[in-house]
């Protein structure tokens, strides 16, 4: 008898145990979020500085939307007129170079080249000239630090990308939509979801998606195209339904491949996570709520997803 109390006091501590063991893994278990607690991101992307941004700035703000504005520094002021295959010839109007701090306040400013040449077409040399004076021009006349570009004519390639990496910026946006809302592979050769004609038709699927993983819906276009009615309301309808949500980080390119990298540089090995010295924030959800853990600290957890 004595052997069979034994036996089931025994059975039962290691059922105990383990029970245990079960829970205290599951309370350490954690996923990252955004610096909002979200795991949803909003990037619109928008090309060449021109006048019609004024009202796409103006749309962007009613509905706290946060637009990265790519610009060609050697054309602010002028009016220039672009002949198109097949097509009407194009006439624009760029902004004036003192107007850039008012119009894009509560926005990023980014480069687009000097001149809006395609990079294919010009020698290294060339290349790195075009976008090293366009930073040089945006930081001097916005105070701004330039972290960001859009590849004229979304033209671009893995050898163009590694002298990009050469001026200082972090994030280069191509053409050549995805149709996904999955983090980028490649921070320089950065493939956005969709061009804006298409956004509003996969908006409803991004806000109905239920998931921990970290998402992004990286929209682009120029606001130049809005001159047609249907596509400026059906824009409108998109930044009302997409904007002045609780559950959606409005965010720069910029800002987004920051965190980014604030997430790749953490230290996780053996069911340790470690924010190391010089890195910034991390946010994480844990139990439902959400936390943060600072640069210099470590904690024990087991990760849902991992980092890129």
């Amino acid at each position: 008898m004595k052997a069979i109390k034994y036996l089931t006091f025994g059975l039962a501590f290691l059922l105990l145990t383990g029970i245990l063991s079960s829970f205290l893994k599951t309370e350490n278990k954690i996923d990252f979020v955004y610096p909002d607690g979200n795991s949803k991101a909003l990037i619109m992307s928008y090309d060449d500085g021109t006048v019609d941004d004024v009202r796409l700035t103006r749309l962007f703000d009613e509905n706290k939307i946060i637009g990265t504005f790519n610009l060609n520094s050697g054309l602010l002021g002028t009016t220039q007129v672009w002949p198109q295959k097949n097509a009407d010839t194009l006439v624009y109007k760029y902004l004036p170079k003192d107007s850039l701090p008012a119009i894009y306040k509560n926005h990023e400013i980014a480069a687009h080249s000097l001149t809006h040449k395609d990079f294919k077409n010009l020698s290294d040399k060339e290349i790195l000239q075009e976008v090293e004076t366009d930073i040089a021009n945006l930081n001097k006349l916005t105070k701004r630090k330039i972290r960001s570009l859009a590849y004229p004519f979304g033209n671009s390639s893995a050898h163009i990308a590694q002298l990009i990496s050469k001026t200082g910026l972090t994030n280069a946006r191509i053409v050549g939509d995805t149709y996904t809302f999955n983090l980028p592979d490649t921070f320089l050769l950065w493939r956005p979801t969709c061009h804006d004609s298409k956004a509003l038709g996969l908006l409803n699927s991004y806000l109905s998606l239920k998931s921990n993983k970290l998402t992004v819906f990286l929209v682009w276009g120029h606001s130049w195209e809005f001159k047609d009615a249907k596509r400026w309301n059906d824009f409108n309808k998109f930044c009302r339904e997409a904007g002045n949500r609780k559950d959606i980080w409005y965010v720069g390119c910029g800002e987004f491949i920051e965190y980014q990298l604030t997430l790749k540089n953490l230290k996780i090995k053996d069911g340790v996570v470690a924010n190391p010295k010089g890195n910034k924030e991390v946010w994480f959800k844990q139990d439902g709520l959400i936390k943060v853990l600072k640069p210099g600290n470590r904690m024990e957890a087991h990760i849902n997803q991992v980092t890129k």
